[in-house]
């Protein structure tokens, strides 16, 4: 059984409730305030592990005993800074075993990151980002890990940002400018509540990376070869969508050596009306809408 101590309160009212070392009593602190709170309800008691030992000088007398309050305060400041210690190693032995996940995945491509001096010097990072031959991925959150990725082919263009205290340290922000603002990263993606709130934006950030023109030469030839077969996959749908019946993908059918009669009119409607619902769904850009509207009615 575990020894008499201040031990995180099992009912999870108060910050602490104190053992006697063979069960809960009434006494709790918060913040360093005692108090007192009946056990109402049956409490698990303590798990086998030894709580961090008092500091130094510390009296481990039980309540209302010699110990005063400021001796109370450093106990508990002890505790929650062992606590802290223990949560901050668990962190950087995750944020080590995803690196090396990453570091031997062969789709992975590039991966780094955020150099932000307060988190890096505790051996953890706010945020990790990875980048393979289709996506930007994007982990994020010190309380809690949130994931998400960004594909190739809706960034538009992009730019490094280097501040000033940036300088001289081959460290900067890679801006990812997307073509559709609701494919961005969530604004408060770099939260330390490791909260999920707020909206999306047009841009992704891999904030405070190594080589930031080093990433952007990377990325460069991925995003334009993304693009590319984007562009391709739109046209195919559209073909698709205004041939029925051909297979996705299909070349479009060979014109027939005599000249076709001339569509009638209200055919002309239905193609420019399909073509509209084809630019509202997201599957056709605006430049590829108004060129095949140009092909229908000139032709």
């Amino acid at each position: 059984m575990s020894e008499a101590s201040w031990l995180p309160d099992p009912a999870g009212t108060h910050e602490l409730r104190y053992w006697n070392g063979s069960s809960w009593t009434e006494h709790v602190s918060d913040q360093g305030t005692p108090g007192q709170d009946p056990v109402t309800s049956e409490l698990p008691p303590p798990a086998a592990a030894v709580p961090p030992p008092p500091m130094p000088g510390a009296s481990a007398a039980a309540p209302g005993g010699k110990l005063g309050w400021k001796d109370r305060l450093k106990q508990v400041a002890d505790q929650g800074k062992a606590m802290a210690e223990q949560g901050k190693q668990k962190l950087a032995e995750q944020n080590a075993k995803r690196t090396e996940q990453w570091a031997n995945d062969p789709s992975t491509l590039w991966f780094g990151e955020s150099k932000n001096a307060a988190t890096s010097a505790a051996g953890v990072s706010k945020a990790r980002y990875r980048i393979t031959k289709d996506r930007v991925w994007i982990e994020s959150g010190l309380l809690g890990t949130r994931t998400e990725s960004v594909p190739l082919w809706s960034i538009k263009d992009m730019d490094v940002r280097i501040a000033v205290w940036q300088q001289g340290k081959d460290v900067g922000d890679v801006v990812l400018n997307l073509e559709d603002p609701t494919l961005g990263a969530g604004q408060d993606m770099f939260s330390m509540s490791g909260n999920i709130e707020g909206t999306t934006s047009g841009q992704v950030v891999l904030d405070n990376i190594e080589g930031p023109y080093a990433v952007l030469d990377l990325l460069s030839p991925l995003i334009s070869e993304a693009r590319q077969k984007k562009t391709m996959e739109r046209q195919s749908t559209y073909v698709h969508n205004m041939t029925p019946g051909m297979p996705y993908g299909a070349p479009p059918p060979q014109a027939a050596p005599a000249p076709a009669p001339a569509a009638p009119q209200n055919d002309m409607v239905e193609q420019l009306k399909k073509l509209g619902e084809l630019r509202d769904a997201g599957i056709l850009t605006e430049e590829e809408f108004a060129a095949q509207k140009a092909k229908i009615l000139g032709g």
